[in-house]
């Protein structure tokens, strides 16, 4: 993230499109709705290790949905402070600010995310 003076942001506070994009304010807000994700994921896992076995792997597939989230989240906040968080991975072009709040974990401008979901049925490949 781009250094600054500290600015504090009011609890009301959320990005706008009239604002000038990935400005100070809105990586802090979006670093901060980052970070409570983690948290919350952590938290969970931490939860769920205390009340439950998995002795028959039905929970595999939620650990797995987990850990790939973290990765995400984490790779958010790296883009955060390389100053790349909000940028089309395909394009470079601006992901939206209202996307980013709908999903701060896009990489791709809805153009590029509707073309790989169309690529994606045609071809039918998976992830």
């Amino acid at each position: 993230m781009k250094e600054s003076p500290k600015i504090k942001l009011p609890k009301s506070y959320t990005p706008s499109e009239d604002e000038e994009y990935m400005s100070i304010k809105q990586l802090k807000y979006f670093n901060s709705k980052l970070r409570s994700m983690l948290a919350e994921l952590e938290k969970q896992e931490l939860e769920d290790s205390v009340y439950y076995t998995d002795e028959d792997g039905e929970n595999e597939k939620l650990i797995k949905h987990r850990k790939d989230k973290k990765e995400k989240i984490k790779e958010a906040l790296e883009k955060i402070k390389l100053g790349t968080y909000g940028y089309c991975d395909r394009t470079g072009e601006e992901i939206g600010v209202a996307r980013l709040k709908a999903n701060p974990l896009a990489v791709y401008c809805i153009e590029e995310q509707e073309r790989l979901e169309k690529e994606k049925n045609v071809y039918n490949i998976d992830d």
